[in-house]
């Protein structure tokens, strides 16, 4: 059940690790798949009007986009891939399992995109505008959209199926996956139109803010740039509201509830008001930079385009938080907890016992004896714990257990799953084992009293 070996990360954790990676691969993505649109739109006008100094202008966007894409992008890209083979194997293995085709697919599809992506840099200056090259050099750019838009599509219906698989086992053991089931899952197609719109608006933020940077001295080609990214940020927004909407419709009950909590940190629950302070602060600060520059594009500071990218990055950040936060305690939504432990083993563990599953687990460890209760306790931790806290680093368990003496932690074990924290597993094992746990535990309180 447990085949796979231990990995921890004592000072980071594993969340932090991959929470960086991911959100930081999810700002050049969305960049790419929003900026692949949006320069399409822009190519598309520079030719219509012969207009040479914006389609340089285009240009340059696109040299930005091209090297966060194939360098950043790619990067971070590979990076969540070793981080979810290490962090939580069980999970991957699972997703892979239902979606290795779809995967397979997307692959396929990227490296089309990223090929697209090169001929349509590497050959702008080799057909300019005005003559009957650029025409097909304009077929590259929506070619490259569209490979762009359909890598979203794909693993946007993967990730919606973490949160609301639906009806995709056709059978419960052994299990067999209803492939079409899974990737229809409820919350795909609103899904996938919320990010769609939600990446040309970022990429139309990035753009203003680049044709400020690169319109220098040319006041009038800035102005351009400014006002047509714009209108495209502007006419994207009621759609992406309309598709949000839709997609949190889909969303379970118990994860509408962790909304507010996944906005701000558990440290500020009692003042859940910030929530919506800070989401509207965020919102405030887009709107009134965009319309600053859209109104004055040729005398708006820096300041403004500085102001539109960090709010508009700070939403998607949000954005990012709120969706992986409502997920738990699971992280495929009522079919395995975050910790990889399945949802249907639980009866069974918490019957036998989790040590007699654990393949990796040193043999003399496996009967519970007052000399090893505590070592034991220690790879209990390891197995159940260490995917959300580390010892000492960041969410540190031994901070939640501070001034706590050994009764009182062995009950809030077995109460890990309850209102007050309804975003953890619950306990996997025997009464003998959450002992252990708790004794281990108390070693870490006892510890912080030195």
């Amino acid at each position: 059940m447990f085949d796979f070996p231990i990995f921890a990360m004592p000072l980071f954790g594993h969340r932090f690790i991959f929470a960086f990676d991911a959100i930081v691969h999810v700002f050049v993505s969305h960049a790419a798949v929003g900026g692949s649109i949006v320069l399409a739109l822009a190519q598309y006008f520079a030719i219509k009007n012969n207009d040479r100094k914006f389609d340089e202008l285009t240009y340059k966007i696109l040299f930005t986009l091209f090297i966060l894409a194939t360098a950043v992008g790619a990067l971070t890209g590979i990076g969540i891939w070793v981080h979810v083979n290490i962090i939580n194997p069980a999970a991957i293995g699972a997703l892979l399992r239902v979606f290795f085709w779809k995967w397979f697919v997307e692959w396929i599809v990227f490296n089309v995109e990223m090929i697209l992506l090169l001929m349509f840099f590497l050959t702008w200056k080799s057909k300019p505008i005005g003559t009957p090259a650029k025409a097909g050099h304009f077929k590259l750019v929506v070619g490259y959209a569209v490979a762009s838009w359909l890598t979203m599509a794909i693993i946007t219906a993967i990730l919606g199926f973490q949160m609301t698989p639906g009806n995709w086992l056709a059978s419960e053991f052994p299990a067999k996956p209803d492939y079409l089931a899974s990737l229809m899952n409820p919350s795909w197609l609103p899904s996938l139109g919320f990010r769609t719109f939600f990446a040309i608006i970022w990429a139309s933020a990035g753009a203003i803010a680049l044709s400020w940077f690169y319109g220098g001295d040319d006041l009038e080609t800035r102005e351009k740039g400014i006002r047509f990214f714009s209108k495209i940020l502007y006419l994207s927004i009621i759609p992406m509201l309309g598709f949000g909407y839709w997609y949190y419709l889909q969303f379970p009950q118990a994860a509408k509830d962790l909304f507010v909590l996944g906005v701000i940190t558990r440290r500020l629950a009692a003042n859940p008001q910030l929530a919506v302070q800070v989401t509207l602060g965020l919102v405030t600060l887009v709107v009134v930079s965009s319309a600053y520059l859209f109104l004055r594009p040729k005398k708006a500071p820096m300041l403004a385009a500085l102001a539109l990218i960090l709010g508009s990055g700070a939403l998607i950040g949000e954005f990012e938080r709120v969706r992986e936060f409502v997920r738990k305690p699971y992280i495929i939504y009522g079919y395995m907890y975050a910790n990889g432990i399945r949802v249907q083993d639980m009866p069974l563990l918490n019957k036998e016992g989790y040590l007699k599953q654990a393949v990796f687990l040193p043999p003399e460890l496996r009967q519970i004896t007052p000399e090893n209760k505590v070592k034991v306790g220690e790879y209990l931790y390891l197995f159940e714990c260490r995917y959300c806290h580390t010892v000492n680093g960041i969410n540190s368990v031994k901070t939640r257990v501070k001034g706590w003496d050994e009764p009182t932690i062995y009950h809030r074990i077995g109460q890990l799953n309850s209102p007050a924290t309804p975003y953890m597993p619950p306990f996997a094992g025997t009464d003998e084992e959450r002992a252990a746990l708790a004794a281990y535990l108390v070693t870490l309180n006892a510890d912080s009293k030195n």
